[in-house]
């Protein structure tokens, strides 16, 4: 016992000292990050186990056409032995066994009087007996068949049961592409939003090692008597802002890259270095040929094609309910000694069944069924509406960024000879320090902006290829 005391107390501390992994860094691109969540992301996952669901369902369907066959087994014990009734049957053999009596009299030949006379003499004879019970000595009853049925016409419905099951199947699949088209959608946001905010940190950086040179160089001028005291607190005020601002974005950025590893299924404990840069590529961007892909690639339409199938295959389905149901039936049974009744060993046979009044339930499903197909074919126009202005809108968005991107350039480059020329009348005695500071964050303001404007294009070019039904194209892109 004092074993297992210490035993457990050991184990107990070394859980609690057991060494952390250790944080590895590893280098993505962006399709390896799409990639790594085709392969890891749960929705992706679930997704697929939702094809392989709908598959399987898809192999029963099949079974409909086959006959089924099943095994019946049981066995019963009576209390007692069983008994017939007499008192409710006496008068039917009574009258049986007068009636016989009558065959045998005309059979020889006697007259019908004759048989008149022997009939009542036998009934009346017999009324006269009590009514006793004919006890069965027989208190177990064993049973085992094989029964098979198979069905020969139904009026369409398995026919419509199967076609709706493959419908089923290629909507899961068409599910999957749609949940793997916003997945990867995703992760291309993601992935440059890393990016982005590594530039954005790296440029605040900067921003904050040119405002501590200015600092030491407001400094040195307060200390010869160039400036007055108050504009080197300017500087160590722009300083911590600087410094705020950094701050800011390497949360961001922390942020960013957790929602990135948690997209594409890595650990906590993996660090992220983006391989890919963001880089301005120009895209080819025909509308009307965007707007064709659209149609013929988005998955909502392929969606609503299968949901058409569906709807026809329900009306198919409720009209069979109008149709006779026709079906085969063979028996072969065991034990059949052991009971009163001596059955055959096997019994074959035909059915038909049809309903002729369900209480006006089955016609008014197959009216529900009408107004589901007008459904989809309205859901079809809506969508075709809809997808068309997904494109143009996100088009539209693609050429603004682009424009606002190829615009911001000179912005940067002036602001950036507007930093330099401050900086120089400052160290020269003839500027001043806010200029120099202004001028800082100035550069700043714009070299993020473009950036922003860069990622945005980006953004705005996954959801164009999104619309299209093909966001893998951003990554042709980004990387030729």
């Amino acid at each position: 016992m004092v074993n297992k005391i210490f035993l457990f107390f050991l184990l107990f501390i070394l859980a609690l000292f057991k060494p952390k992994p250790a944080h590895s860094q590893i280098q993505l691109g962006l399709q390896q990050s799409i990639d790594s969540a085709m392969q890891n992301n749960n929705k992706i996952k679930q997704s697929r186990e939702a094809v392989y669901e709908k598959e399987y369902l898809n192999k029963a369907s099949k079974g409909n056409y086959l006959p089924q066959v099943s095994l019946n087994a049981g066995y019963s014990y009576l209390s007692k032995n069983p008994e017939i009734n007499m008192g409710q049957v006496k008068e039917s053999v009574d009258d049986m066994a007068g009636r016989y009596g009558a065959v045998i009299a005309s059979e020889l030949g006697l007259s019908n009087e004759t048989q008149e006379e022997i009939y009542n003499t036998i009934v009346n004879s017999l009324g006269k007996l009590p009514a006793y019970n004919i006890e069965i000595d027989q208190q177990h009853y064993p049973n085992l068949s094989i029964n098979a049925i198979q069905p020969i016409f139904t009026g369409g419905k398995i026919i419509a049961g199967r076609n709706a099951s493959m419908a089923e199947y290629n909507l899961a699949k068409i599910e999957l592409e749609n949940t793997s088209n916003e997945i990867t959608k995703e992760v291309i946001e993601r992935y440059l939003q890393v990016v982005l905010l590594k530039e954005v940190v790296k440029t605040r950086q900067e921003v904050v090692d040119g405002i501590k040179q200015h600092e030491k160089d407001a400094k040195r001028a307060v200390e010869i008597g160039m400036i007055p005291p108050h504009e080197l607190l300017r500087a160590q005020v722009a300083v911590a802002n600087a410094e705020r601002e950094r701050d800011d974005d390497e949360n961001k950025l922390k942020l960013a890259s957790l929602a990135l590893k948690t997209l594409i299924g890595m650990n906590d404990y993996q660090e992220i270095e983006p391989t890919d840069a963001l880089v301005y590529k120009l895209a080819d961007l025909p509308l009307d040929s965007l707007t064709s892909e659209a149609k013929q690639n988005q998955p909502v339409f392929k969606m609503i094609e299968q949901k058409k199938v569906l709807a026809e295959q329900k009306l198919n389905f409720d009209k069979s309910k109008f149709m006779p149901q026709i079906a085969a039936f063979g028996q072969w049974g065991l034990f059949r000694n052991q009971y009163p009744v001596i059955m055959p060993p096997f019994i074959v046979g035909i059915q038909l069944n049809m309903k002729l009044f369900g209480g006006m339930k089955d016609i008014n499903e197959l009216k529900s069924s009408k107004h589901l197909q007008m459904q989809v074919k309205y859901a079809e126009e809506y969508a075709d509406k809809q997808v068309n202005l997904w494109v143009n809108k996100a088009y539209t968005d693609v050429l603004n960024y682009q424009e606002r991107y190829q615009k911001l350039e000179p912005t940067v480059k002036l602001a950036k000879r507007n930093l330099d020329i401050n900086n120089k009348r400052f160290k020269e005695g003839v500027g001043k320090s806010i200029d120099v500071i202004d001028a800082e964050m100035l550069y700043a303001g714009a070299k993020t902006e473009r950036l922003h404007s860069l990622y945005s294009y980006y953004e705005a070019l996954a959801e164009l290829y999104f619309a299209t039904g093909r966001p893998e194209k951003v990554v042709d892109i980004l990387t030729k």
